[in-house]
């Protein structure tokens, strides 16, 4: 491929405008450094000297599309709590649509903590809870999406296997999105075993697809 070509790709590409469904997540990192051992358990004391938060999961997908395209949206749960005023904001910051995005009051949003010191992770601590959508929600989210059709191109489902993709809502999405005609894309998790059918792309990584077709992986 030539740069002329990939610069055609590159232009057509920022004209799409693009919905990410599924799991979202926030990103933080505690930066610091180690300067001695812990006397009440053998762990390295971490000396902080600041903190970043990212979008994570399905908002770093939307996070790194925005890069290359204009409209971004994003669809997934978010807890009312201090993490999702967060990412809303981080998201926001971005101009990436999170008016889709369900607002679930018994919902932590999925915190993901890394400590590192030295350029070097010494723990991660993940603060999450595996749950899926309720009936209501799941109803809420497909209205929302099927009145954001007519303005998008294509979907794009991200699954971490936090719970948010259920066979309903993913069933009901994607039969809307190929009566309009839109591409439809996943990154499947082989912990969440959805039947992935009508899609125009479905992008497993190697393991990913190798637990799909039942094959042992060398």
């Amino acid at each position: 491929m030539n740069s002329e070509r990939l610069q055609q790709i590159l232009d057509r590409a920022s004209k799409q405008r693009l919905l990410v469904i599924g799991d979202l997540m926030l990103d933080e990192f505690v930066w610091g450094k180690v300067g001695r051992i812990s006397p009440e358990a053998p762990v390295p004391v971490v000396e902080v000297s600041g903190e970043s938060f990212y979008p994570g999961g399905a908002a770093n997908v939307a996070r790194n599309l925005r890069e290359f395209t204009a409209h971004v949206g994003v669809v997934g749960m978010i807890g009312r709590d201090r993490g999702g005023e967060q990412l809303r904001q981080l998201l926001a910051d971005q101009k990436i649509d999170t008016s889709a995005c369900s607002i679930a009051p018994n919902f932590p949003t999925i915190v993901k903590t890394r400590i590192i010191a030295r350029q070097q992770q010494v723990v991660r601590v993940d603060r999450e809870k595996i749950l899926a959508p309720d009936e209501k929600q799941i109803g809420l989210v497909v209205a929302s999406v099927k009145k954001m059709l007519p303005e998008i191109d294509g979907i794009i489902f991200e699954d971490y296997g936090k719970g948010f993709l259920v066979e309903k809502l993913v069933s009901e999405i994607v039969a809307s999105a190929r009566e309009s005609k839109k591409v439809v894309a996943a990154d499947p998790n082989p912990r969440n075993d959805l039947p992935w059918h009508g899609l125009s792309v479905v992008k497993p990584n190697r393991s990913e697809a190798f637990h799909a077709a039942g094959i042992p992986l060398q």
